[in-house]
């Protein structure tokens, strides 16, 4: 095990604070969107974090998801390790099993501090892409000692995708596009949470966090207040800092394919996770995700002829099963290992 650095320790505890930009989505409910519109598209070419509140997800609803991962967290290893994930990205995750093989913020692979449990939309098993056995296409394991599991999670999923499909007029509106744009691409959209567990652990090694600095593939994630802090953003300028959370907000990013499909109008923020002092640290994030057959073709607002498409189109599934192999290999050594010789 690598040596405690104190000095990097303090330095990324002592990170500064800030306030993220708050927007309240109560105009939501009355139909008026021209000034949640202009909020959204202010904070997603800055900082590309905010906080919204009034945002309709039951109290219930995310504190009961809490109280979940703390029995599924609580389950024997033995159990947990009985639903190893599996190439769909469904399953548990044991600590530091992730390593980040490739990034743009580390010179050499980080193991993460952390331990998880992904579940998400459940695909029929006459769906064409189950039965032809392709990656992404799977259904949720559930374990046996968290009988009230998998209820809550389906509702967890159901409303949080209700939140994110009420905010597509919004999105359509920030990025000047026909009312209604973005609704054919979220017909089977690919939602999933993952459950994740950062046990305390005062002293850092040089570069250590619980989970490495990265931005997410996603369209974009939602992010419950969490009752210990650990989550730090990027700010523009490459400083990092501890955002200010209020307690009843939801947290939201922007991930890498609305950043490829906005030509990089909207900012995929790097962030990252630093491991509690005291208290177990556990966290919701709901990945909001298009369909898997949607493809990015660059939106017709962000290109110009003085301004060309930057990206290739390239279907979701593509650009996340490309990147999840490229940077964590035990999901390529996963799926590979399950193909026919």
């Amino acid at each position: 095990m690598a040596a405690i650095d104190s000095d990097y320790t303090r330095q990324v505890r002592e990170t500064p604070h800030r306030a993220l930009p708050l927007l309240d989505l109560a105009p939501l409910a009355y139909g008026e969107i021209d000034g949640l519109a202009q909020q959204l598209r202010d904070v997603a070419e800055g900082i590309g974090f905010m906080c919204v509140v009034n945002h309709g997800v039951a109290d219930s609803t995310i504190s009961d998801m809490f109280n979940a991962a703390h029995d599924f967290f609580g389950l024997p290893l033995e159990e947990k390790l009985a639903l190893e994930i599996d190439p769909h990205e469904r399953g548990y995750q044991p600590l530091r099993m992730t390593v980040v093989r490739e990034s743009d913020y580390y010179e050499r692979p980080q193991n993460d501090f952390y331990e998880s449990y992904n579940f998400g939309v459940d695909y029929p098993a006459d769906h064409p892409q189950v039965i032809a056995r392709k990656r992404m296409y799977g259904t949720n394991r559930w374990p046996t000692g968290a009988p009230g599991l998998p209820d809550t999670a389906r509702i967890y999923l159901d409303d949080m995708g209700t939140l994110a499909k009420s905010l597509l007029p919004v999105w359509s509106r920030a990025m000047e596009l026909p009312n209604g744009f973005f609704d054919p691409y979220f017909t089977q959209a690919h939602f999933y949470t993952r459950l994740i567990h950062y046990p305390p652990k005062p002293g850092l090694a040089t570069d250590e966090t619980g989970h490495g600095a990265h931005a997410d593939t996603c369209f974009n994630t939602f992010l419950p207040a969490t009752e210990e802090a650990g989550l730090q953003v990027m700010d523009t300028d490459g400083t990092w800092i501890w955002p200010d959370i209020p307690a009843d907000s939801i947290v939201v990013n922007f991930g890498q394919f609305l950043n490829r499909w906005s030509n990089g109008v909207v900012r995929a923020t790097p962030h990252r996770v630093i491991p509690p002092v005291e208290r177990d640290r556990f966290s919701l994030p709901f990945f909001v995700c298009p369909n898997l057959d949607a493809v990015s073709e660059c939106l017709p607002s962000c290109r110009s002829a003085d301004n060309p498409a930057e990206y290739e189109p390239e279907s979701f599934w593509q650009f996340h099963t490309g990147y999840m192999s490229r940077v964590y290999p035990h999901f390529e050594e996963r799926w590979e290992a399950e193909q026919p010789n």
